[in-house]
């Protein structure tokens, strides 16, 4: 039973209630490094003491500029236990959009704990109170070493907090615009972790393998609720060793985002076209099963594939896992029904940031399968007349930061909060997101087209890592395509292909034969007005830094619409 209604109270709810002394762990030279949880709450009063002495108080703005590790939670409770408020801050996020949530955000105080962020911010950071640094060569007058900085007793801070206040200051992405800082309570996020732990049980001996940012409120969330159940956590150094390290530490639990697991299902998939041919055979006939069967079913065959096949699929997910909660995107119903078939347990769920995060999930206690769950909690949720979700509840953000009009515009005089998601109810509470409001577009023939639809077809290969589909007011569906170049090149190599560059790749005969196939194949499974005329194979590879992507790694359909607007007439023969 978590008693706690703060986050200042959680290290306290630690220390009386869980006992790990691989609590959390984190790669160092290759070489696993673990963290009791005696030395996380330590760790914590420590920068909690630090920071109080170095003039943080409660309500004063920190910003945290780190990929995911045990320090970034150390400081993001430590500033709990002031009252302080944390202002996570993507390490990849652009320049300018860095710039403004610093100034937005009034921060005078940043802990920074990557090197290449730190070059390339270090002037915008030379006006700051203070710039505790981890693991990072720096030449500013106002920075501090972390290890210097705690060099202090453990003290628990004083200072009362209460459930209302702000705990956090989350920026959005900024795919549509300048990013907005969501506000978000004590009372919201403990909320979410009370009602995660009704819904998922954890055992004592779960191990949780982290990879997504804890920038990104999911993540953090989460987080949060395995440091109150004790369970081990164990943290990536990168995300591109993802792969080995699921092997390496064979996790039971883990949140992950829909992408990944079409990456894993289209490996699996590639993997048996290699096989010798016996194998080849056996695990072709299991995978149409799984790719087809209707879920609680049994063919004559399944027993032998969940002897023979199905269990060495698993073991690329470790062969430890119980279950896998998945968010941030839609999951597609092929790539949920061939890993539930294989034995996979996936819960899907639905939220945003300013829901901290969840709106509605599956769970062990309610699942239903290609749905989101019913509404997580006390959540009230209901459709509007145009299909709009709307959602209200205690985890509802306090509003955007500096932005008054732009609160009133998302939430109603009722405290609705208007979703943008376009959603069903079933008779069961059962919600099912059916794209973005925005992302419904009208084609000039008065036809509606999903976007989102299109594009997770598109994406649904080891040859397109994202697509954009053009449709709205255009006579036709078009698209473009930005294809993962190191298997494009591989295919290169395959087939004795010479080429200058990226471009003279893209163009060729065999990768243009190869992309039109593609289309083909998605446009056998769309409907005639939502089939793709054309597309644009774009060879400037999508980043942070030239805005295509955002820094939770979505697509910025905004950002291709402005950069390729010239290609986007060209495609639809109008005059440039």
């Amino acid at each position: 039973m978590f008693t706690f209604n703060t986050l200042k109270e959680v290290p306290l709810h630690i220390t009386n209630n869980v006992s790990n002394n691989n609590f959390l762990n984190y790669l160092k030279n290759g070489q696993w490094q673990n963290i009791s949880e005696y030395e996380f709450v330590q760790y914590v009063y420590k920068l909690s003491h630090a920071f109080k002495m170095a003039g943080v108080d409660r309500g004063t703005t920190v910003a945290i500029v780190s990929n995911s590790s045990p320090f970034w939670l150390m400081i993001d409770y430590a500033l709990q236990d002031i009252g302080a408020i944390s202002v996570p801050i993507f390490a990849n996020i652009a320049k300018e959009n860095f710039t403004y949530e610093l100034k937005d955000a009034n921060i005078e105080y940043i802990y920074i704990a990557s090197q290449e962020r730190y070059e390339q911010i270090k002037e915008h950071i030379n006006s700051l109170s203070l710039v505790i640094t981890h693991n990072v060569k720096c030449d500013n007058d106002n920075s501090i070493d972390f290890n210097s900085f705690i060099d202090v007793p453990a003290k628990k801070s004083d200072n009362s907090v209460d459930e209302n206040d702000i705990a956090t200051i989350i920026y959005t992405s900024g795919s549509t615009g300048v990013p907005k800082g969501v506000e978000l309570t004590h009372k919201n996020i403990v909320s979410q972790i009370k009602e995660t732990s009704r819904q998922f049980s954890l055992l004592e001996d779960d191990i949780a393998l982290s990879f997504l940012p804890l920038a990104h409120i999911f993540e953090r969330m989460v987080m949060s609720y395995y440091l109150t159940c004790g369970i081990s956590i164990y943290f990536t150094d990168d995300v591109k060793n993802v792969g080995n390290l699921i092997k390496d530490v064979k996790p039971s639990i883990m949140t992950a985002v829909p992408r990944l697991l079409d990456k894993i299902y289209v490996k699996m998939h590639d993997n048996i076209k290699t096989a010798p041919l016996f194998k080849r055979v056996i695990a072709g006939l299991a995978f149409s099963e799984a790719d087809n069967k209707n879920l609680d079913t049994t063919t004559i065959l399944t027993p032998i594939f969940k002897k023979l096949v199905y269990p060495k699929l698993l073991e690329a997910l470790g062969g430890n896992i119980r279950f896998v909660i998945c968010g941030g995107a839609p999951l597609s119903m092929k790539v949920e029904r061939f890993f539930t078939n294989i034995g996979l347990e996936i819960y899907q769920g639905y939220g945003l940031t300013e829901t901290s995060p969840v709106v509605c999930a599956n769970s062990p206690l309610n699942k239903k399968p290609f749905t989101c769950g019913k509404a997580f909690g006390k959540a009230e949720v209901k459709i509007a007349n145009d299909s709009e979700l709307y959602t209200r509840g205690s985890y509802l953000m306090r509003g955007y930061h500096k932005q008054i009009e732009k609160t009133n515009n998302s939430i109603d005089k009722d405290g609705w909060f208007h979703t943008g998601d376009l959603a069903a109810i079933d008779r069961d509470g059962f919600i099912t997101i059916n794209g973005r409001k925005k992302e419904l577009f009208k084609t000039s023939n008065g036809k509606y087209i999903s976007a989102i639809h299109i594009e997770q077809l598109l994406t649904q290969n080891r040859w397109c890592d994202y697509a954009v589909v053009v449709a709205d007011n255009k006579p036709y569906v078009s698209a473009f395509l930005f294809l993962d170049s190191i298997s494009i090149k591989e295919y290169a190599k395959l087939k004795h292909l010479t080429y200058e560059d990226i471009p003279a790749l893209y163009n060729s005969k065999p990768v243009q034969k190869l992309i039109k196939q593609l289309i083909n194949r998605v446009n056998r499974h769309l409907n005639h007005e939502e089939k793709i005329r054309k597309h644009y194979l774009v060879t400037e590879e999508a980043t942070i830094d030239n805005h295509i992507l955002t820094p939770s790694m979505k697509v910025s359909r905004e950002a291709v619409y402005k950069k390729y607007e010239d290609v986007i007439k060209s495609l639809y023969g109008e005059v440039l």
